[in-house]
């Protein structure tokens, strides 16, 4: 399990967190916002005034997005300064490592103070990590779509403690204590890969396919198969990726399936990380012999397989939307009381920051270049917290 590195937590009064627990307690079935409590602490004697309002358009301005995350603002006052915990997942996975460094970034610009602890894949460390967080004192939790049942008693606690916890990174289900999730639409991310898998064998063919226990990973395969039937592709088999193993592991299971299903022409890999693994099992075979391998988001190790021949494509969408999310529906929630959006990708003033991608051999960026998200999220939610904060460290 990774090191924590302290900081100073600044707990808000609990009185003020009653509401965090009253929201978190109803956020599955609540509508997008409230009416603040007079209680509430805000910075000041005064909470804020007024809610934010995501996910109206306003016409014109969708194409700029700081006029656009400065029209989404709500009206000013100062942000309570608190400190986040961040439970993270497996933070050697790049995707991982990219939601956390976003929401890092993000609450770290806003002035607050950011603690993480990475459960490195194993699900009996999750708690640990989530317990660990909680008796630094951290005021919110943030993690990267970790199922409930992982961390059910950490989850209790924080209710209990009044500290609201939010996910993003993947689509979680059940839901009854994330007081909000933002995430890629997993099963249409399967469903761009599936498509471009099938574009590659007209004629059809055999799959093998990786899974995962979690509500996004099921939804990659829903997409999958909502396409490989007119396709004419068949899974012939499938298994589940060992989280606390996910390179070596899955190199070692690639290559005995191979051996079972030698006339497979395609590996379907569904957690990014494991993509590495599959990558050296197919390497180790002639070049005649290799099947495809499509796995899921681009980060920087499969764009230089991608570069190297190693990947064949990955479905891309940029994750660290996600995180920037989840801290601005902290900062309604502390600031006004306002609950978030209960929606995967909710559109702010217009802006869908949702975007899926394919990326291949014809359009990934160099080794070590980004794929650049289509739209600017950070430009959008530093406009909108500056127009309403009023004393954020980095605003002018």
């Amino acid at each position: 399990m990774g090191s924590i590195h302290r900081r100073s937590a600044t707990r808000v009064a609990a009185g003020f967190f009653a509401l965090g627990l009253a929201v978190a307690a109803s956020a599955v079935t609540a509508s997008a916002t409230t009416t603040p409590d007079d209680s509430a602490a805000g910075g000041g004697d005064e909470p804020c005034a007024g809610t934010t309002d995501n996910s109206t358009a306003t016409d014109g301005s969708a194409d700029d997005v700081v006029a656009a995350g400065e029209g989404a603002a709500g009206p000013e006052c100062e942000l309570p300064q608190l400190t986040v915990g961040y439970l993270q997942w497996v933070y050697a996975d790049e995707a991982g490592k990219r939601i956390e460094d976003a929401a890092r970034k993000a609450v770290e610009w806003a002035g607050w103070g950011f603690e993480s602890c990475d459960a490195a894949g194993d699900p009996a460390q999750m708690p640990v990590c989530g317990n660990q967080l909680l008796d630094m004192g951290v005021d919110l939790i943030m993690t990267d779509g970790i199922p409930e049942e992982f961390v059910t008693d950490v989850l209790e606690r924080a209710a209990a403690e009044g500290v609201p916890v939010i996910s993003g990174g993947g689509e979680v289900e059940p839901r009854n204590f994330y007081i909000a999730s933002f995430a890629s639409d997993d099963t249409d991310l399967g469903v761009q890969l599936a498509t471009w898998l099938s574009e590659q064998l007209p004629d059809g063919g055999e799959i093998i396919v990786q899974t995962f226990p979690a509500a996004w990973s099921v939804n990659r395969v829903t997409g999958l198969e909502s396409v490989i039937g007119d396709a004419g592709i068949e899974v012939v088999n499938t298994w589940e990726a060992d989280p606390t193993n996910m390179v070596d592991g899955t190199s070692a299971d690639v290559t005995t399936k191979l051996q079972q299903f030698a006339d497979v022409d395609a590996v379907w890999i569904n957690f990014s990380v494991a993509s590495i693994g599959a990558a050296q099992a197919i390497g180790a075979l002639p070049e005649e012999d290799q099947p495809l391998l499509v796995t899921f988001y681009a980060n920087p190790a499969t764009v230089a397989d991608i570069n190297a021949g190693r990947v064949d494509a990955a479905v891309d969408e940029s994750l660290e939307w996600q995180s920037w999310a989840g801290v601005d529906a902290l900062m309604q929630l502390v600031a006004r009381g306002q609950e978030p959006s209960q929606e995967r990708a909710p559109t702010y003033n217009g802006v869908n920051f949702s975007v899926r991608q394919i990326i291949d051999a014809e359009n990934a960026p160099a080794d070590g270049e980004p794929v650049l998200s289509p739209v600017d999220y950070e430009a959008f939610f530093t406009a909108k917290w500056c127009t309403e904060f009023t004393n954020l460290p980095n605003c002018g």
